[in-house]
């Protein structure tokens, strides 16, 4: 039976906690191990870990050491800034990672694991539950199959609109940076998922994504409260001759989506998380996508633990999540993050004594970009764009456009 552990049950570790102990209850791992810091604050939860005779620690590496080659899988659903170093720990430590979306904020820290796992011959998974599904898993061999013939374009619309809540929930919502990089936006945060399957969608096999040759992007920020960007237009140019486009914010007026279009001179493939159209020159078929919470759970944990066993098995590891990684460096290096001008800018009290900012008119404004398949202009909206940064050989962010607005301010 496999060996596992677990960093954090609180905030999303919640999620994960539940896994392990529905995988338990099923008799396919044992919890053996867990870091909680705040043991006083998540009584029941520690309470049953102790039950299993699981040993619990607020120490991480002090788990690390005393397990040393013991572990088959550490779980790790932490903030961003600790993926990287936590995945190494446990990775060193003779186990494989699972760690939250995305799986870094930055390129380098992807590298660093990437070689840690050619030293360990251990793996690192990253959070990205999508693509786990077998309509997402369709769509990427129907393209690969010739099925919509050659791509043309891939795109993606969502739009969540978030509220004060959100961005306290932790200390590092909304931030850039909190002593190392962070970069928390919506397309590296929330929607994450559906820019990592855009870049999945564009990979020439199904175990890569695309290949960037450039990224140039509108960054934006509706909410004065926050230091990131709360709206964004990305475009990643691919080597394979196509656009990648997509359109995300949290300061819209209205709920949207994801919808996801991959375009080809034979037809079309559109994905949203109700249903997945197949638009073929020959025939057309709607399919609901997956919806249960605990089904698309599970699929991600099956395919986990089976590469425990099949180092063939597919698993978003971190040449496919380190390609969503470097979409999100090259937005940062193309744009500096503009303030949307305040009277364009509308602030609405919610019933649950928080509140929200919203870009007025930038809903119409985004559908008619995705519906285009274009980046804004100035006749658009007064917001400048980014330039285009090229992506080849890109081993490092530093900061990019972020430490020009910081010297300018």
């Amino acid at each position: 039976m496999f060996k596992v552990a677990l960093i954090g049950v609180s905030g999303f570790g919640v999620t994960h906690y539940n896994d392990l102990m529905r995988y338990s209850r099923l008799g396919k791992l044992q919890i053996v191990a867990a870091t909680i810091i705040n043991q006083d604050e998540e009584i029941e939860k520690c309470a049953a870990l102790r039950a299993m005779n699981c040993r619990l620690y607020t120490d991480y590496q002090k788990m690390f050491d005393d397990f040393q080659g013991k572990l088959d899988l550490c779980f790790i659903p932490v903030g961003i800034a600790l993926h990287a170093p936590m995945a190494i720990a446990a990775m060193r430590s003779g186990a494989s990672a699972m760690i939250e979306k995305p799986a870094a904020a930055t390129i380098q820290e992807v590298n660093a694991m990437q070689e840690v796992e050619k030293a360990t011959g251990r793996f690192t998974a990253v959070g990205f539950q999508s693509i786990y599904q077998p309509e997402i898993q369709r769509i990427k061999r129907e393209i690969l199959a010739g099925k919509i013939g050659k791509i043309r374009s891939i795109k993606g619309l969502g739009l969540w609109p978030r509220d004060s809540q959100y961005y306290s929930r932790n200390s590092w919502a909304g931030k850039l940076r909190n002593n190392s990089w962070i970069l928390d936006s919506p397309f590296n945060n929330a929607l994450a998922h559906y820019l990592n399957l855009l870049c999945f969608f564009a990979g020439k096999t199904f175990e890569e994504s695309a290949e960037i040759n450039s990224v140039k992007a509108g960054l934006f920020r509706c909410n004065p409260e926050i230091e990131t960007t709360d709206c964004a237009a990305i475009s990643l140019e691919c080597k394979a001759g196509f656009d990648i486009l997509f359109f995300t914010a949290h300061c819209s007026e209205n709920h949207f989506g994801p919808e996801l279009t991959i375009s080809g001179d034979k037809g079309s493939i559109i994905w949203s998380p109700q249903r997945t159209i197949f638009e073929y020159s020959d025939h057309r078929e709607e399919i609901p996508s997956t919806s249960d919470a605990e089904s698309i759970r599970n699929n991600m944990m099956d395919a986990l633990l089976d590469r425990l066993i099949n180092p063939d098995a597919f698993i978003c590891g971190l040449d496919i999540a380190g390609t969503h990684v470097l979409a999100v460096n090259g937005s940062h290096e193309s744009a500096q993050i503009i303030p949307i001008p305040s009277d364009m800018v509308k602030k609405l009290t919610l019933d649950n004594n928080s509140y929200r900012y919203i870009w007025q008119g930038m809903d119409e404004l985004f559908h008619k970009l995705y519906a285009e398949e274009r980046l804004p202009n100035a006749s658009d909206c007064p917001m400048k764009i980014g330039e285009k940064f090229f992506m080849d050989n890109y081993q490092n962010f530093d900061g990019g456009k972020i430490s020009v607005q910081r010297r300018e301010l």
